[in-house]
């Protein structure tokens, strides 16, 4: 349930991205997304939260259904964040870094990644999800290794994990 606030921010994230563009004719090219924020924050949002989430299940002895549960959500998450980091945002550097085979390269790794964590995540495989995370890890060092060298976060504290909310009835 803690995890709801990163799903609403994906759909909110996304609705603010189309508002206000029209169909286009089935001929016409479509408009490239053009992230409303920078991509910084998209993963530290959208990708930090929920790759956190999916490491701690990963590194987990053994994981209850909440666990398991919480892992799909994750998986989810980051199977999204994806689709948004394939565009560039508000960020200085964003366009340039989207204009890179690199950094399109690493999008569709952890993509692919992040599909496999689902895959084990729907099975409850415990051995494969943490392979598939292993992976992710090292496609995330990698990325970062070129484009995020110094402060992975410009300074600016990461988001903490959401506390569990109840929601009013």
């Amino acid at each position: 349930m803690a995890r709801i606030a990163v799903i609403a921010s994906l759909a909110f994230a996304a609705s603010i991205a189309f508002a206000g563009s029209k169909p286009t004719p089935a001929s016409a090219a479509p408009r490239p997304l053009t992230l409303p924020i920078s991509l910084v924050d998209v993963m530290r949002a959208s990708i930090e939260i929920p790759a956190d989430g999916l490491w701690a299940a990963a590194g987990a002895d053994k994981l209850s259904e909440e666990d398991w549960q919480l892992a799909d959500q994750d998986a989810v998450n980051l199977i999204a964040a994806t689709t948004l980091i394939a565009s560039a945002g508000t960020g200085k550097t964003d366009r340039k870094w989207v204009a890179n085979a690199d950094w399109q390269s690493w999008v569709r790794e952890m993509e692919k990644t992040a599909l496999a964590i689902h895959a084990a995540v729907k099975s409850q495989d415990q051995k494969k999800l943490a392979a598939a995370a292993d992976h992710l890890q090292q496609t995330c060092e990698s990325c970062h290794t070129k484009y995020r060298p110094q402060t992975a976060s410009d300074g600016v504290s990461r988001y903490p994990f959401y506390p569990k909310r109840e929601l009013a009835k």
